[in-house]
């Protein structure tokens, strides 16, 4: 992880501020033409050893929640891995963990990348179902879900 320096911007001391201080710093990414929202973590490698995070298409408020009940489960000890069901994270849903392939987190988790000086760090796609509990991958899912949080896991162990 980068040290604070006096030369980095307000926004980049904020990144290792938060990481310092509360374990984790959350990037949130407004939906564009290129592509969905998502929010994504920074500092749970760091930290706790735990793989960084990113989900697709939660509001916000909601992403943040959810991605600090991970930080908080990873403080004290849980562990979060690829292909694995969590009940308690999302109240009345599941959610699944996906590794990201190496070659995706570039075009995705670029301040990460800055905080670490480099890739060298593993990530998971948090993926959670419709209302219906179905996953985006899934025969009956709704287009617009589907496209709110694309697949950039690996779905395969």
């Amino acid at each position: 992880m980068r040290e604070p320096s006096d030369g980095l911007s307000p926004e980049e001391k904020k990144v290792l501020s938060d990481v310092a201080e509360e374990g984790v710093h959350i990037v949130h990414v407004p939906v564009t033409d290129d592509g969905p929202s998502f929010s994504a973590t920074i500092g749970l490698w760091y930290q706790f050893e735990q793989p960084e995070l990113i989900v697709f298409g939660l509001p916000e408020e909601v992403a943040e929640e959810l991605l600090n009940a991970v930080a908080d489960a990873a403080d004290e000890g849980k562990r979060f891995k690829h292909a694995e069901n969590h009940k308690n994270l999302l109240v009345g849903y599941p959610v699944r963990f996906l590794n990201v392939p190496a070659e995706k987190v570039a075009g995705y988790m670029g301040t990460a990348q800055w905080a670490y000086a480099g890739t060298d760090f593993p990530v998971l796609q948090l993926v959670w179902p419709d209302k219906q509990h179905r996953w985006p991958w899934q025969e009956g899912v709704r287009d617009g879900f589907r496209l709110a949080q694309p697949i950039i896991g690996s779905r395969q162990a």
